[in-house]
């Protein structure tokens, strides 16, 4: 399974959940691939450190991005693409390849207004690929007594993806974990 993390806005926690989902997979016996799409290279880093016998790739093109992704398809039970900020062609690639799309968002309006473009692109997929990738909207950050969360949690299912039913609430851990 492909499993692409985008998002049009930086900051969202691509990484962050793109390091987590390869590792807590890993960690269940699965084969895993770390394909890092963002010029910060801080997933392909970050998991060299944490669990270094998860496969990472470093990709640069879409080119590149296709023709590792079809070699590590076949070796691999899961891949997961780190995508960068944007929707540009390496993002679009990914949703092109993938089979889930997981787009993250944290309660600010900045990242409300990024979902619409980011439905649009994943719209182009499902239009080329007969309705795949399957897309997820992970609501991440999310403080329980913060009149914002409140207002993304009662708006996300009217911004046209699947809410994931669990939220990654914002606590400090998240934030020391890389180091």
């Amino acid at each position: 399974m492909f499993i692409a993390v985008v998002n049009e806005k930086g900051g969202v926690g691509k990484s962050t959940l793109a390091v987590h989902l390869a590792t807590w997979l890993f960690d269940r016996g699965a084969k895993v691939a770390l394909l890092d799409c963002d010029k910060q290279r801080s997933s392909s880093q970050w998991i060299a450190e944490v669990e270094p016998q998860i496969t990472v790739a470093v990709i640069e093109t879409p080119e590149n991005l296709a023709l590792e992704a079809q070699g590590l398809r076949q070796s691999h039970d899961f891949l997961i693409g780190d995508g960068p900020a944007g929707l540009a062609d390496i993002s679009r690639t990914l949703l092109l390849l993938a089979d889930l799309a997981i787009f993250p968002i944290s309660p600010s309006i900045l990242d409300l207004r990024s979902v619409a473009q980011a439905t649009s692109v994943l719209k182009y997929a499902h239009s080329i690929n007969a309705g795949r990738p399957e897309g997820r909207l992970v609501l991440n950050r999310m403080r329980t007594r913060d009149t914002i969360s409140r207002e993304l949690r009662s708006a996300a299912p009217n911004l046209g993806l699947t809410v994931a039913n669990s939220v990654v609430r914002d606590l400090q851990a998240y934030r020391d974990a890389a180091q």
